[in-house]
């Protein structure tokens, strides 16, 4: 019996199959650890199981946001059943060890006070928050720290401005953590 996910750990990528999003296909993701903290989608192939065509109706059901909201909380979830297997195969590539919980009770509790660390928290967090796709981040970063929808906005434009987080593709939410971020959040 196969099983539904399946997630082959390969030092610098993970790649993430799918058996049961398609009647008699599968679905492979690929995934590169872009730094400690982020991984982002690569690659998507559909391969037939069995000896069928594939049909435009059957590539129009793959809805790929969800896919990749499946396969980033699945990643996750193995590597907290074994951590020291996951980063023995991953070589410590995706080893983000910061207390996601205890960053935002900091930052809504306005207990960091160096900007610099601020900042770079700040799109730890954001770019963990906007992988929800199809929500507003703002939004949601307004309600997660309580500050005004406008505050939220405003620091999201300062830490693309001051280079804390680099541009992702265009029409795609988030961004990466940039060198000086990566710095700052490695020293914590």
């Amino acid at each position: 019996m196969r099983k539904n996910i399946n997630i082959i750990l390969n030092g610098k990528y993970i790649d993430v199959e799918f058996n049961n999003e398609l009647k008699n296909h599968s679905i492979f993701m690929r995934f590169d650890i872009v730094n400690p903290y982020q991984m982002k989608c690569v690659s998507l192939k559909i391969l037939n199981t069995k000896d069928y065509e594939i049909s435009s109706t059957d590539i129009r059901a793959i809805n790929i946001h969800t896919l990749i909201k499946k396969a980033l909380k699945a990643i996750y979830s193995f590597k907290k059943l074994d951590i020291k297997d996951f980063n023995k195969k991953t070589k410590g590539n995706l080893n983000d060890n910061l207390n996601y919980k205890k960053i935002v009770k900091d930052i809504k509790n306005r207990n960091i006070k160096d900007r610099n660390t601020f900042l770079s928290l700040y799109s730890y967090i954001y770019q963990h928050e906007s992988r929800n796709y199809g929500d507003n981040v703002s939004n949601r970063l307004s309600t997660l720290l309580d500050y005004s929808e406008g505050y939220i906005k405003n620091i999201t434009k300062e830490a693309f401005n001051k280079k804390y987080i680099s541009k992702n593709n265009k029409g795609v939410a988030g961004g990466l953590l940039s060198t000086k971020s990566l710095k700052i959040l490695n020293s914590l």
